[in-house]
């Protein structure tokens, strides 16, 4: 039995980064190397890698060194030591005291006696070990291969040098979806797939199914660089990364929605589920989509006939509207992307650790598991709150930084909290746009954008610099996000969420340059107030606008006295009753039950 300081159970970004940290951290004088093993399941040639790629780069048909690294290895996007050396196999070949165990995968884990099963009958001893094992693609009602290892997702469709050994299967008809360099290559096979006689005859768009990361930078690459594709894109609510404690408000969907639509042709389907694929076979009369491009309507029935013979699993996609009458509607599909989230890989570890409900690993600060000296980095870790509530962090931003939180608790023994503010950032090709956001976003939060409101009359807006504040249900600003930022700018958005700043309101923030909240967070926090003071509404459009929605009739210009108690409230005011009989008392000193705006406005600002 082998016997290693550290075994890393995964291949992902996770890994990567945990040797590279490891390895760093263990060259300074004062600590010594320790034996590390990677079970990883993934191919020999594919060690940990830098995973963003796979929406993005890898799924450029003239760019197969980002999908392969046979064809030109110095290119591909291997993870790179501290050093800058690419981390590749025989990096890790060569590297004393460092195992990379290729095509391999745990089975189970005797946490008593700090051992791994493996699936080659072996089992291998640990002094700490860690879980990176990742997340795999979530897959809805049969829409798609179920797998979380390599063999089990291409083993059948890849050769060893990862071809596609039947490019006719992963065209038309072919659902996918993204997760490594394997899926990437599947994808470039259907987005370049013809016709057999090389006619094109068949305009059915290319289906992405999906509201989040994954959707939004699949759609832009397909729809930007494939102009003989046409995409059409179904969400499960109204916009993109929407939904409760969404990144996103509408408006700021609105902003990449509009763009892909009016560039690019792409089509948005709202509101809908798919159900399953819709069979080659099953033909008849049924509803679909049609209409505006923003916003797909229900059709009239028509008739389906024989599916074309290039078509190989499915003919589209069946569709559940949120009416009764919306139910199994039929969407015809090129073939079909799934961007639909994605499920921990953590069924192995069985019940010896605590875990969510939806399967993540708990860890506490210190990114440990309910067992000694075992740790779960990345997708698979569910982070708990001294409230007792979990976190997870899907993106590779943290998964590298769990990893290198954990190799300071290894090599240096710190017992120093993993307390990073969540940030997550996303790179939308053809658009050119990309954007960052830094802290954190629930459903309590009002988000309000700075810059954006006139983007449609800009004749640039691949050009616009533009801001979101999250502000939580304190008046306090908890996230940032800024779009197509300087290098400057981004640098700023950790101050501006570490200061806690509070806002006197969010219709004033609005009204600032994104450069000056930038710059000073407190710009709009209210002065402390004394016994019996309050924050009064002192901008004259705000007062105006207030008033306009208590006055008797729309546009009358005056208030009942009746309800000047709720307009003050609703402008600040905080008094007692003798107070408020004191000031409707100056306002209507005639005793007739009405008061003016312009009474109103002067005494309030005065």
């Amino acid at each position: 039995m082998s016997s290693y300081d550290v075994v890393i159970i995964g291949g992902g970004v996770g890994a990567g980064y945990l040797v590279k940290e490891v390895l760093a951290k263990a060259n300074s004088p004062d600590t010594s190397s320790p034996t590390l093993c990677v079970v990883s399941s993934d191919p020999s040639l594919l060690p940990p890698m830098e995973r963003p790629a796979v929406s993005k780069g890898s799924m450029l048909a003239d760019k197969p060194f980002l999908r392969n690294p046979s064809g030109n290895a110095d290119k591909f996007p291997y993870v790179k030591s501290a050093s800058g050396e690419p981390m590749t196999p025989e990096f890790y070949e060569s590297t004393p005291n460092l195992t990379l165990l290729s095509n391999t995968t745990a089975t189970s884990i005797d946490f008593e006696n700090k051992t791994v099963s493996l699936n080659t009958n072996e089992i291998i001893s640990y002094n700490k070990l860690i879980l990176a094992t990742g997340s795999r693609a979530r897959i809805i009602n049969g829409c798609g291969a179920e797998g979380s290892t390599w063999d089990e997702l291409h083993s059948t469709d890849l050769d060893p040098q990862h071809q596609i050994t039947d490019k006719r299967k992963w065209g038309f008809g072919s659902p996918h979806t993204l997760r490594d360099v394997g899926d990437s290559e599947k994808l470039v096979s259907a987005m370049t797939r013809v016709e057999d006689d090389d006619q094109e005859t068949c305009y059915w768009p290319v289906v992405i199914v999906g509201g989040g990361f994954v959707a939004m930078e699949a759609a832009a690459v397909i729809a930007s660089k494939c102009e003989d594709l046409h995409v059409t894109v179904v969400l499960n609510n109204d916009h993109f990364l929407g939904g409760d404690g969404g990144v996103f408000n509408k408006e700021m969907s609105e902003f990449y929605e509009r763009q892909l639509s009016q560039r690019f042709g792409v089509r948005f389907a709202r509101n809908y589920t798919v159900t399953g694929l819709w069979d080659k076979e099953e033909t008849g009369k049924f509803c679909s989509l049609d209409g505006p491009a923003m916003d797909l309507k229900k059709t009239r029935e028509r008739q389906f006939d024989t599916c074309p013979k290039q078509f190989t699993e499915c003919r589209g996609v069946i569709l559940d509207g949120v009416d009764e009458a919306d139910k199994g509607i039929r969407l015809p599909a090129r073939f079909v992307v799934f961007g639909v989230g994605a499920k921990p890989n953590s069924e192995f570890l069985g019940e010896s650790l605590d875990k969510t409900s939806s399967g993540h690993v708990k860890v506490d600060g210190n990114c440990q598991t309910s067992q000694s000296d075992v740790y779960a980095i990345g997708d698979v870790a569910a982070m708990v709150g001294e409230d007792g509530t979990t976190t997870t962090n899907a993106h590779v931003d943290a998964a590298r930084k769990m990893a290198a939180h954990v190799a300071g608790s290894i090599v240096e023994e710190q017992q120093i909290p993993y307390n990073i503010t969540p940030y997550f950032y996303s790179f939308v090709m053809g658009l050119n746009q990309s954007w960052k956001f830094y802290g954190k976003c629930d459903s309590s939060c009002t988000i309000v954008t700075i810059g954006l409101s006139d983007w449609e009359a800009t004749e640039t807006p691949g050009e616009l610099t533009w801001g979101a504040f999250y502000v939580n249900a304190d008046n306090v600003i908890v996230g940032v996000l800024l779009n197509n930022g300087t290098k400057e700018m981004n640098e700023q958005l950790p101050r501006v969420v570490e200061a806690g700043a509070v806002v006197i309101n969010c219709k004033k923030l609005k009204k600032c340059e994104l450069q000056e909240v930038l710059d000073d967070p407190h710009l709009l926090t209210p002065p402390e107030l004394g016994l019996g003071e309050f924050h009064a509404e002192s901008d004259l459009d705000e007062v105006n606008e207030v008033f306009s929605q208590y006055e008797k009739e729309v546009g009358c210009g005056f208030v009942e006295v009746a309800v000047v108690a709720e307009l003050m409230q609703a402008l600040g005011a905080d008094w007692d009753g003798v107070e408020l009989k004191d000031a409707i008392a100056a306002l209507d000193e005639s005793g007739c039950g009405f008061i003016t705006k312009d009474n109103f406005v002067n005494w309030w600002l005065s």
